[in-house]
């Protein structure tokens, strides 16, 4: 599922709770119940179809979508002055924190090893912490999405859906 997607179910329930832990959590919480939908973007980061270039420049270049479209948003709901703009923040991070933790963390090592800070980083996290929640989110959506629902829609009707969900989440939650 988008980050976009994600990220409106946290703004949807920074409406609705106002502790920071709990908007946290729930937002976190709600990423694998989204994940759970057919969502349509299965086969866009399949690595063996990275190998044909076209594939990793559609891949990009919807990500780049996504994530100014995730920006836009984010933008727009802080503005709204409904909630507090910290909570949002909080609710959005929490929202696409597993996402963030299973396909941008190991990127970012596999590419920027070099870098001291990087690897000190993956270091400190060897035993515990970043490597688990990894783990823990590829089983959970393993689990959900590959052994109960069993296959996935079309990228166009995925994006149908999720555009739905949006919409549905942005017009009841903002308040």
């Amino acid at each position: 599922m988008f980050l976009t997607t994600h990220a409106a179910a946290g703004i949807f329930l920074s409406q609705y709770v106002s502790n920071p832990t709990a908007v946290f959590g729930l937002s976190f919480a709600s990423h694998f119940l989204l994940d759970f939908i057919p969502h349509g973007d299965e086969n866009l980061y399949h690595d063996h179809e990275w190998r044909h270039e076209h594939r990793y420049r559609q891949a990009v270049l919807i990500n780049l979508i996504d994530v100014t479209t995730l920006t836009i948003l984010t933008l727009w709901a802080i503005q709204q002055q409904s909630t507090p703009s910290n909570l949002l923040v909080i609710a959005i991070l929490g929202s696409i924190l597993p996402d963030f933790l299973s396909h941008f963390f190991p990127f970012i090592h596999q590419r920027l090893s070099w870098l001291g800070l990087v690897r000190w980083i993956y270091a400190a996290t060897k035993p515990t912490g970043f490597r688990y929640m990894v783990r823990f989110q590829n089983w959970i959506h393993n689990a959900l999405h590959h052994e109960l629902v069993r296959r996935d829609v079309p990228f166009g009707v995925g994006l149908v859906i999720q555009l739905t969900i949006v919409l549905v989440l942005l017009t009841i939650g903002v308040r």
